[in-house]
Order: structure tokens, then C-alpha cells, then sequence
């Protein structure tokens, strides 16, 4: 096992160690990133026989870089995807009134990673970058009670029927696009591959019972790897310390 990773270190530290020949070093900026965006969650391989919903969610990350004209970016990233939901309604009598209730649950994912980054510097309009990424997945499941008989809903109790985590490790692929500069402004599409250990969740079952008296009885607890394919798309505003001292870039022809 530690084999495997060793050819992965070994390009780290000669990243890390190798000369700039550009310009000298202290010549560069110190960059930090900051991202938000949409992305879609695809069930794959052992996830996608248990789990047939498809995610929809949002997310964001924070980046900073190691050193300066390196290539190399460390940070956080966490996101959430919304899987799959049932609602039930139902009306009640309290205080000689008929109130109206909604009872919805939901199955939803947290993800939460921490990120190094190798993007290569280039002088093109598009930066590809490869990301590694290890952290958590944490499924869970959240059935809330909702008063509509208000002018707007309010929800009067919400409660997590089952949550569990599980190590999450993984690889990401993506590319950033110029969009303005000061500070500037990148389009940013990334896909990223997320295997990781088992985990318990409720899913949808193959045959809904034909009465449904709590939006939990159409779910069966589960247990599988919670393998994801995730496909992002957002904004990623880079900061540098020469955008506020008002220096220019160091240029790669001198």
C-alpha cells in the first residue's frame, strides 16, 4: 500500500524543492482562492444498486498556496447534495380549528474534505488543476413537521432519524477560465471521483407499502460504500497580496 503512494510523494517534494527559474522567488505573489458553486451527485459503482436518486447541492472551498511560485494549494472544501424526500399531509383538530400539516424527510449529504491542489502556472486564458482529497461523507436523513396553516410555514419540530459518517478520500479534475481581473475572476468546472467506507442510510424502497402513514415508511436502511461522481460548476475569486499593493505580475518573458 504505501507503494503505491510513494510515486505521488516523490512528485510533491520534487515540486516543492524545484528551482524557479522565471524569477526569483520572492519576486512572485502569494495567492489564496476562494470558490463557490453548484454541483450534481451521481451514485456510482456499489452507491448506485442502492441508491437511485441523483443529487443536486452546493458548495464551497477556501485554498491557500503552500509557497510562493509554486504550484501547490492546500484548503477546505465542504458541500451538501440533497438526494431524495417524502412528504405526507395531513389536518388535525386543535382548539375546535383544523390545522394543517406537512411531515417531509429527506435524505441529504455532507461532505467535508481537505484539498491539495497542483496547479500548473500558465500564461493561457485556462488553468487546469488536479486535486487530491481526503475527509468524510456524512448521510443522514431529517424529517421535519410544518405548520401551512400560517401565512408563511413554519416548522414546529425537525428531527435526524439516522445519520452516520464515513471515511471519504478521492480525486478531482478541473479546469478555471478568466472571466475579469482585480480581483480576478474564474469560471471553474471541476469533476471529482469520491470512493470511501461503508456507511448506513435509509433509501427509497424497490415497493412503496400501499398505506404510508409516516414519509419514512417508503425508506429501508442500507449499508454500502457511498461512491460519488461529482460534477461542479461555479465562480473562484483569486486573491493575491500584490492585487492590494497594486504591483504588477512578474513577467515570464524577462
Amino acid at each position: 500500500m504505501k507503494n503505491k503512494y510513494f510515486p505521488f510523494l516523490l512528485l510533491i517534494a520534487a515540486l516543492w524543492n524545484a528551482p524557479t527559474f522565471a524569477q526569483e522567488e520572492a519576486e512572485w505573489p502569494w495567492y489564496l482562492q476562494l470558490n463557490g458553486h453548484l454541483q450534481g451527485g451521481f451514485p456510482i459503482e456499489g452507491f448506485a444498486g442502492r441508491q437511485e436518486k441523483n443529487g443536486l447541492g452546493w458548495g464551497g472551498q477556501l485554498l491557500f498556496q503552500l509557497k510562493r511560485g509554486r504550484p501547490l494549494f492546500v484548503g477546505l472544501e465542504g458541500s451538501m447534495l440533497y438526494l431524495d424526500r417524502e412528504k405526507l399531509r395531513f389536518t388535525t383538530v386543535e382548539n375546535g380549528q383544523a390545522v394543517d400539516y406537512r411531515l417531509v424527510s429527506s435524505n441529504n449529504i455532507f461532505l467535508g474534505h481537505g484539498l491539495l491542489r497542483f496547479k500548473p502556472f500558465t500564461n493561457s486564458w485556462a488553468q487546469p488543476y488536479a486535486d487530491g482529497l481526503v475527509g468524510l461523507k456524512k448521510l443522514y436523513t431529517r424529517t421535519r413537521l410544518i405548520d401551512e396553516s400560517q401565512e408563511e410555514d413554519e416548522v414546529v419540530e425537525a428531527t435526524t432519524d439516522l445519520s452516520d459518517s464515513a471515511f471519504s478520500y478521492g480525486l478531482g479534475l478541473g479546469v478555471q477560465v478568466f472571466l475579469s481581473d482585480f480581483p480576478a475572476v474564474l469560471g471553474d468546472i471541476r469533476v471529482a471521483y469520491l470512493p470511501g467506507e461503508n456507511a448506513t442510510y435509509y433509501t427509497r424502497r424497490a415497493e412503496e407499502p400501499d398505506v404510508i402513514e409516516d414519509p419514512l415508511d417508503v425508506f429501508e436502511e442500507v449499508s454500502s460504500p457511498a461512491t460519488l461522481l461529482l460534477i461542479q460548476v461555479g465562480v473562484t475569486i483569486q486573491l493575491s497580496d500584490s492585487d492590494f499593493r497594486g504591483e504588477a505580475l512578474p513577467d515570464d518573458d524577462n
